[in-house]
């Protein structure tokens, strides 16, 4: 059976020594600062912008319908203003009509955003400043949720630091995606949780139902999070009045969850079309992406997923030791709860990418609940070890390497989250088009790719779009009065098309210029 290691009862009754403390000083304000900076610094990427269409209320499929009626030239800030902000033509009512065609994706985030877009924030930086709020108010989160599982202060402030300074954390609090919040409703359950088993009362209970519902309208993964607690409670408290109480809790928030629910049963067929490319693609050796997903939480410099690259290693043995030392010198009211949060996410995900195939496993922000876990194992061995320079260098280091990870993709405006595929040339495209406020952009390329080029255009550019599919030999009438003329992201069909009335040279990637001839 597992004892409690002698070092972490010291540090129970132990102030935090100069230096733990001027660290986590120094991190905790950098943190909050590097989840402000440079918010509007990387392109806003095909999927933030189906955030935008569906905080809007329009679906893809209305907006192409609208633009093969209406494929005249529109101004980027008209463009823009009609299909990534709230306007008089769509309500609240059409953004829950547009959330429910894409049922893989929760809504509470999506509902937020819409209604924060209406207090005013309709801009890049103001939709983004939405998540890094929720960012922020993680990190108090992350302090509650360690002081309740650890009853002691050095070790929740060391698991605070670990998530306020990980550069994984700190990028999805600058994206227009539901992730910071997620990550939220996570920490608030699980503190929600073990308040409820240390001090059993009918607002805590109250309180715990409440942060696992708003974790299910935030994410759907966040029934996994459910499972662990499941798991946990009934091993903690077997079949007694405590286990009611979280059985009446658990099942009052799946009631409460039940609308959106039914929706998600009723538009079964887009989930499941809608998220096809995760579970049935298959995507290189899992390992290594795994490796690299997990060097992910506490440096991030771009890296690979060499075979050679050291990171993947260190991270898994960091990882492996410090649940080892969790388990064998914590109780297990502690390493349970643990293993379970990480090891119930991480085997939904690795599971059934092994046995039927998929890259389930190789999205980094599937497993938000797997990574908080992993946090609270290495915040435990590097508390109940403080005494060691080893494990004090680790901690100064994970600090360190998170913090400049973050200070160097900050400048880098298209990042490994941002899509390569989808996003790596729009800022030079961006810079060459805006040269010329005159310009005319003509494209029919999927519309998240259309956006994303779009937020980055001067609001004077005009932009020419067509629904895919569009006869470049015939739907194409190019103005006398725009000049230059560009053609963005054309298949060779298209061009071979339009090759019999206009001379094209390729600009730059994804780019041609377009001239009579």
């Amino acid at each position: 059976m597992s004892r409690q290691h002698p070092r972490f009862r010291f540090l129970e009754q132990s102030a935090a020594p100069t230096w733990l403390r001027t660290l986590l000083g120094i991190g905790l304000v950098l943190s909050i600062l590097l989840r402000l900076y440079t918010l509007d610094g990387m392109v806003y990427w095909y999927d933030e912008t189906m955030t935008s269409v569906r905080a809007t209320g329009y679906v893809v499929a209305d907006v192409s319908a609208k633009l093969t009626v209406h494929s005249e030239p529109l101004t980027v800030a008209e463009f823009l203003g009609q299909y990534q902000y709230p306007n008089p033509d769509r309500n609240l009512r059409d953004s829950w009509q547009s959330l429910a065609a894409h049922p893989e994706h929760s809504p509470l985030y999506y509902l937020l955003a819409r209604l924060w877009l209406q207090l005013g924030f309709q801009s890049v930086l103001g939709i983004r400043l939405l998540s890094a709020i929720f960012g922020i108010v993680v990190i108090p989160a992350a302090f509650w949720l360690g002081s309740e599982l650890f009853r002691d202060r050095i070790s929740a402030w060391i698991f605070t630091i670990l998530v306020a300074v990980s550069p994984f954390h700190i990028l999805y609090a600058q994206e227009a995606r539901e992730y910071s919040l997620w990550t939220l409703t996570i920490l608030l359950s699980c503190a929600a949780l073990l308040r409820s088993l240390r001090r059993p009362s009918r607002a805590n209970w109250c309180l715990y139902s409440l942060t696992a519902c708003l974790g299910l309208y935030a994410h759907p993964f966040t029934a996994f999070v459910l499972a662990s607690h499941g798991i946990y409670t009934f091993w903690r408290v077997k079949l007694s009045r405590s286990f009611v109480c979280y059985l009446l809790a658990s099942s009052a928030a799946i009631l409460l969850f039940l609308p959106w629910l039914n929706i998600v049963i009723a538009n079964f067929a887009d989930f499941t079309g809608n998220t096809a490319s995760v579970t049935t693609t298959r995507q290189g050796f899992l390992p290594l992406f795994w490796g690299l997903n997990l060097s992910r939480i506490w440096i991030d410099f771009n890296q690979g997923i060499s075979p050679w690259s050291p990171l993947h290693y260190l991270s898994a043995a960091l990882a492996i030791t410090s649940f080892y030392l969790l388990i064998r010198h914590t109780r297990p009211e502690i390493w349970l709860f643990v293993v379970a949060l990480s090891g119930v996410t991480g085997l939904a995900l690795l599971g059934p990418d092994l046995l039927i195939g998929g890259r389930r496993s190789t999205i980094t922000r599937y497993a938000v609940s797997a990574y908080l876990g992993i946090q609270v194992a290495i915040a435990a061995a590097c508390a109940m070890n403080l005494k060691h320079k080893f494990w004090r260098i680790i901690l100064a280091l994970m600090a360190v390497c998170g913090i400049l990870s973050i200070l160097v993709s900050s400048h880098i405006p298209v990042w490994w989250h941002k899509s390569y595929a989808k996003s790596r040339h729009n800022p030079v495209i961006a810079q060459i088009i805006n040269e010329t406020p005159a310009a005319l952009v003509v494209t029919s390329d999927k519309l998240g790719r259309v956006f994303s080029l779009a937020h980055l255009l001067d609001p004077e550019v005009s932009l020419q779009v067509l629904a895919p599919g569009a006869d470049f030999a015939t739907d194409v009438a190019i103005a006398n009065n725009y000049e230059p003329i560009y053609l963005y992201r054309s298949t060779a069909e298209d061009r071979e098309k339009l090759s019999a009335l206009y001379r094209l040279e390729e600009t730059y990637p994804w780019l041609w210029s377009v001239t009579p001839r």
